[in-house]
C-alpha cells in the first residue's frame, strides 16, 4: 500500500513533539518494509523539509516562524501536498486546531483518526479560534464514513454520534525497555507530558500539591516535557503564585534516557488532565511499575484501571487529586500493588501487533474502496 498519513505533530516539533507523533512513528516504522509510507506534518525551526527516517518519508510543510503560524500555514497547506501523493488510502489524524477540510472526492480513499472529543474545551482554552476548533470537530465527525480511535471509550462517544460509521479501535503502544526497569522511589511526585496548562489539568496539580506540600516537607514536584515558551513561561507563574519555587522544578524536555530515570525513581505519577485520547504517559508509568493519578475522562478511564493500576478522580477537582496522591504517599503498600499490577497491564500494549492491527485496518479501507466485480453471464 502507499500510505500518505497528515499530522501536524512531530517527534522534533519544540512546540508539539507529542504521543501522536510518537504513535506515527513507531507504527510506520514497522510497516515501512512493506508500504510505501508518507508523513505530512508542520514545519518548525531548523526543521528540513523532506527526510527519510526509518524508511518514512517525512515531508514537512507550512512556515517555521512560529507556532500560531505554523499551525495556520500547514492547515492550509497540507491537502495541497496530499495531493500530490499517489495515495492508495490516506489518514487524516484531526487536530481542532489545525482542521483541514478536505473535499468529498478526496475523503472517498481518506480515514479519520480522531484522538478524544475536545467540545467546548476549545473554547476556554482559546476563546477566540475555539469556535473554529469546535465546529470543524462537529464537521469531520459527520464527514468521514470510516474512523480510527485509540481507546474504547472514545470509540463508544464517537459511535452514539455515528452509528452509520466503521469504527476501529487501535490502541497505542509502549517501548519494552520500560519493563527493565528496576523501580527505586525518589522524594518526588512526576508529572511527564507535553507542558500544556489547561489541557493536562497542571493548574489543577498544582493546587493540589500546594494542600500536601505542609505534611510532607520533604516532597518535591518535578514537570518534565516539552512545551512552548508561552507555557512553559505561564506554568512558572502558577508556581510562583503557590509559594512553591523551592519546592517545583519545571525540566522541560529531556532525553529518553533522563526521561526513564525520572520515571524510575518517582514516587508516583500524576495526570490530571481535562481531555485526552489515551494517555500514552500512563502506559509508560505503568510498564515502569509506577502507581498513577489520573482522571476520570475518556481515553484515561480505558488506559488505567482504577483501583488496580491507579486512581482515578474527577477533572478539575484539586482536593480529590490531593487526597489520592495522599493515599499513594502514605501507603507504600499500596503503591507496590499498583506498581506491579500496572506493569502487568501494560504489557498487552505491544507495538508490533498495534502496527499490524493498523495495517489490517487500512487494507480494509482499500478494498473497500475497489468496485465489486459483476459475475460474467454464460
Amino acid at each position: 500500500m502507499r500510505i500518505t498519513h497528515l499530522i501536524y505533530d512531530d517527534l522534533g516539533n519544540p512546540w508539539l513533539g507529542g504521543g501522536g507523533a510518537v504513535r506515527a512513528r513507531e507504527i510506520y516504522r514497522r510497516l515501512a518494509p512493506r508500504h510505501q509510507i508518507t508523513l505530512i506534518c508542520g514545519a518548525y525551526p531548523g526543521a528540513p523539509s523532506e527526510e527519510r527516517v526509518d524508511g518514512i518519508r517525512i515531508l514537512r510543510v507550512g512556515s517555521q516562524r512560529s507556532y500560531a503560524l505554523s499551525r495556520l500555514t500547514y492547515a492550509l497547506s497540507a491537502l495541497r501536498h496530499l495531493g500530490r501523493q499517489d495515495s492508495d488510502v490516506w489518514v487524516h489524524e484531526f487536530s481542532a486546531f489545525a482542521p483541514l477540510f478536505p473535499s468529498t472526492r478526496r475523503r472517498q480513499n481518506g480515514v479519520l483518526f480522531f484522538y478524544h472529543l475536545l467540545g467546548f474545551h476549545a473554547v476556554k482554552k482559546h476563546p477566540i479560534v475555539g469556535w473554529v476548533s469546535w465546529l470543524s470537530e462537529n464537521w469531520v465527525l459527520r464527514a468521514y464514513r470510516r474512523i480510527l480511535t485509540i481507546s474504547p471509550s472514545v470509540t463508544d462517544l464517537i459511535a452514539q454520534r455515528r452509528p452509520d460509521a466503521l469504527i476501529q479501535c487501535v490502541y497505542t503502544g509502549v517501548e519494552s525497555s520500560y519493563f527493565q526497569m528496576e523501580p527505586e522511589e525518589g522524594d518526588y511526585i512526576l508529572y511527564f507530558g507535553r507542558t500544556d496548562i489547561h489541557t493536562k489539568g497542571l493548574d489543577t496539580l498544582i493546587e493540589a500539591f500546594s494542600t500536601l506540600a505542609s505534611d510532607h516537607p520533604t516532597l518535591r514536584l518535578r514537570f518534565a516535557g516539552r512545551g512552548s515558551p508561552e507555557q512553559e513561561e505561564r506554568l512558572d507563574q502558577l508556581v510562583k503564585a503557590a509559594r512553591l519555587e523551592d519546592r517545583v522544578e519545571i525540566i522541560g524536555s529531556v532525553d529518553e534516557a533522563a526521561k526513564s530515570e525520572l520515571l524510575r525513581r518517582a514516587l508516583l505519577v500524576a495526570m490530571p488532565s481535562r481531555y485526552e485520547g489515551w494517555g500514552i504517559a500512563a502506559i509508560e508509568a505503568a510498564a515502569a511499575a509506577r502507581p498513577l493519578v489520573g482522571t476520570r475522562i475518556p481515553g484515561l478511564v480505558d488506559a488505567v484501571k482504577d483501583e488496580e493500576t491507579g486512581l482515578l478522580v474527577e477533572a478539575g477537582d484539586a482536593d480529590a487529586l490531593a487526597q489520592s496522591m495522599k493515599r499513594l504517599l502514605e501507603d507504600g503498600d499500596l503503591r507496590h500493588r499498583l506498581g506491579v499490577a500496572g506493569r502487568q497491564w501494560a504489557r498487552r500494549f505491544d507495538w508490533e501487533q498495534i502496527a499490524v492491527d493498523q495495517e489490517e485496518f487500512l487494507a480494509k479501507d482499500l478494498e473497500s474502496q475497489r468496485p465489486a466485480t459483476t459475475p460474467k453471464e454464460h
